[in-house]
């Protein structure tokens, strides 16, 4: 394309006969112009690569970016569930916990109320000295009830 552009302008200039070109480089400004398209060619295929490599890289990081927000969001979830469930039973035990100290309560107070009777005291040395001049005196009267009655 660049020759047939500037092919046909070169040619219409009138040569120079003291100026030559040099054997092996281009030749005037199609060469120049053709060096620059193939650097810009070469840098637009670096850039196309680059940017493919990119994308690629962006769509990958993306796709694991939703994979691992959508495992958070299950995990999150489950969490809560379980958050859930783990209240709700906490509150059941919390409440046989009322219900069981209120019966401990009752039991223990009722413990005590027999523990009264049914345990036996020791009594104390008057107690005993008193219930042992009784018993002696109602011997006596028994023993002259007898002696009475063996009289007669």
């Amino acid at each position: 394309v660049l020759k047939e552009y500037y092919g046909s302008a070169l040619v219409q200039q009138p040569s120079v006969g003291t100026h030559s070109s040099a054997d092996g480089e281009s030749t005037g400004i199609i060469g120049l112009l053709e060096v620059a398209e193939s650097d810009f060619t070469k840098l637009l295929a670096e850039v196309e690569a680059d940017e493919k490599d990119a994308q690629d890289s962006y769509d990958k990081q993306t796709k694991a970016n939703k994979l691992a927000k959508a495992e958070k969001e299950t995990s999150l979830k489950y969490t809560e569930k379980e958050l859930k469930e783990t209240e709700s039973a906490l509150a059941e035990f919390r409440g046989d916990k009322e219900s069981e100290t209120s019966e401990l309560d009752a039991v223990l107070d009722y413990y005590s109320k027999i523990k009264k009777q049914c345990v036996a005291k020791p009594d104390s040395y008057q107690v005993r000295k008193q219930r042992r001049e009784a018993e002696i005196e109602g011997l006596k009267d028994a023993l002259d009830i007898l002696e009475n009655q063996a009289v007669s």
